[in-house]
């Protein structure tokens, strides 16, 4: 039983109206109209950067941008997060976090993904 649910949760969802695999946004995405252009760039960008609206269904998916302005600021605030916990990451030592050098990849990558999607949606990046 276990491994038909897993089938079924793994299985590749194709869009029914131009045939290419869709992303897994979570069960908490609410789509927008297929009209709004603005919002589906905003979704896009999101999922480029690795949001997706998983939750539990206590807490619901999170903040998300309803405009360009607040994406850009969505975006401007997890970069100051980002570098924040890069800096962290240096600022301890390898005895006290073996896989530290794991981790300022991870940290240096997200920083890369958010400062693409800034230039991408035309934002100036710090």
């Amino acid at each position: 039983m276990d491994t038909l649910i897993s089938e079924i949760e793994n299985r590749p969802i194709k869009c029914p109206e131009c045939s290419q695999l869709m992303a897994d946004l979570g069960l908490d995405f609410k789509a927008p109209k297929k009209t709004a252009f603005k919002k589906w760039e905003i979704v896009e960008g999101l999922y480029t950067i690795g949001k997706v609206f998983h939750s539990c269904g206590c807490s619901g998916p999170g903040y998300i941008p309803q405009n360009r302005l607040e994406y850009k600021d969505y975006l401007i605030d997890k970069l100051k997060l980002y570098q924040e916990y890069l800096v962290d990451c240096q600022n301890l030592s390898k005895e006290s976090i073996p896989d530290k050098d794991e981790r300022l990849v991870y940290w240096s990558q997200r920083i890369f993904q958010l400062k693409e999607e800034m230039l991408h949606q035309g934002f100036a990046v710090n």
